[in-house]
């Protein structure tokens, strides 16, 4: 009896289920007859991402061109290198044209000569100079000035008296053992107030010696790497602001053209003979003598310029050279260049365009106003002849070959999309 009551309870649960199922399916049907038409939301496109140009000209000294340079000869007067200062005086003009012909480029140029540390030099010595003391300028008639360096202001014709120091004879006093590291590094040192190099060297300068001479140094207490750092701490660590030029004797050159010291000869060099004999035999094993220090000091120097054949090649030239006149025209060339050079270094790191694969720099010249209202001369991306970006130092670096429209008073402005800034 209550399997039979079960039953007909499911029976209508069940019945009664269906009749609800079939008018909610009415209801529904019927609701969705006069829903509206459902629509998919339409937004507006988004745009291209775009940023904005800023200008780093904010006062930087970094941005202002100022290229200066500091040349100091490092003469030798012994009575052998008549000959070779004469040839530099009759060629001093190509050597200079690059330089004082550019509007640009703020040079002094002074002239120091060697040294001897010994009793006798000191004794009969002539001139009142001390060691690494500049000398005094001079005009054509060679009348000296109470400046000891050439300056801008000054005519070709001051300068051409200034380097001619001329020769002391060994009998009067002149180097015999010259020394070219010692007055160097005293020149150096006497730069303070009161001292006579005073105001010769500028901190931001580049400086440029320039070695002349048949001989080698002679005093082994200073190294050629240690005169090469000295120059460098002397420029704050920067050794991209010290170049080092010679006009040397080779190894090759006959006698004649060399210092006593350089030539095969018993008195100087007996290692090259048979001492044994009444009369020196020459044993052949010698092929001659170069100024091997000093050509040392030159490729430590310009360790940055390449390979040490790359530098002999820039750096050095033959002071028996026929073509003395051209090669000196190519080193003044070469201050030139490295003169005219400038980094400058970025605030933000700039953007390079997705599509286009461009850095997103321009570089202008031109004096603070034109560069102010956006204009000046633009300077082409360029190794050769504008700039180059430099990733390790984020910088911008200015080659030496810029054709510049010299403006007075002009400095650089640097436009740029830094990578961090959205508009």
């Amino acid at each position: 009896m209550k399997q039979l009551l079960a039953l007909c309870i499911y029976l209508s649960a069940l019945m009664l289920f269906a009749a609800c199922s079939q008018q909610s399916g009415t209801i529904l049907a019927e609701k969705d007859l006069t829903q509206p038409e459902v629509k998919i939301p339409q937004y507006e496109q988004i745009p291209d991402q775009t940023f904005t140009w800023i200008t780093e000209d904010g006062g930087q000294s970094q941005l202002d061109f100022n290229p200066r340079v500091d040349i100091l000869f490092v003469t030798d007067n012994s009575d052998s290198m008549k000959s070779a200062q004469e040839n530099l005086i009759k060629n001093l003009g190509r050597f200079t044209n690059g330089i004082t012909s550019n509007k640009m480029i703020d040079y002094h140029i002074g002239v120091i000569t060697v040294w001897d540390s010994s009793e006798r030099f000191a004794k009969l010595k002539k001139d009142s100079y001390g060691e690494g003391e500049l000398r005094f300028i001079k005009n054509s008639k060679g009348q000296t000035a109470d400046r000891r360096y050439v300056t801008k202001a000054d005519g070709s014709n001051i300068l051409a008296a200034t380097l001619n120091v001329g020769v002391a004879p060994y009998d009067q006093g002149g180097p015999e053992k010259e020394e070219f590291f010692a007055p160097l590094k005293a020149a150096l040192e006497k730069t303070g107030r009161g001292a006579a190099n005073e105001g010769f060297f500028r901190d931001d300068a580049q400086l440029v010696v320039i070695l002349l001479t048949d001989a080698d140094e002679s005093n082994s207490s200073i190294r050629p790497e240690d005169m090469v750092q000295t120059l460098i701490d002397f420029k704050g660590g920067r050794q991209d602001k010290v170049s080092v030029y010679g006009a040397l004797v080779r190894a090759s050159d006959p006698d004649q053209y060399k210092d006593w010291a350089l030539r095969i000869h018993p008195t100087y060099n007996p290692k090259c003979f048979d001492m044994t004999g009444k009369t020196p035999k020459n044993l052949g094993i010698c092929k001659g003598f170069g100024p091997e220090l000093l050509e040392q000091f030159i490729i430590l120097a310009n360790a940055d310029a390449g390979d040490a054949t790359q530098i002999r090649a820039k750096y050095m030239m033959p002071i028996t050279s026929e073509k003395f006149g051209t090669d000196l025209s190519r080193i003044g060339d070469s201050i030139t260049i490295k003169t005219l050079e400038k980094e400058i270094f970025l605030s933000q790191r700039p953007r390079v365009d997705s599509k286009t694969g461009e850095l997103m720099v321009r570089v202008r010249y031109g004096t603070p106003e034109a560069l102010a209202a956006g204009k000046g001369q633009v300077i082409p991306r360029n190794d050769e002849t504008g700039w180059r970006f430099v990733a390790a130092n984020n910088s911008v670096k200015l080659s030496g070959n810029v054709k510049y429209q010299y403006v007075e008073g002009a400095r650089f402005a640097v436009d740029m999309i830094p990578v961090t800034l959205k508009k």
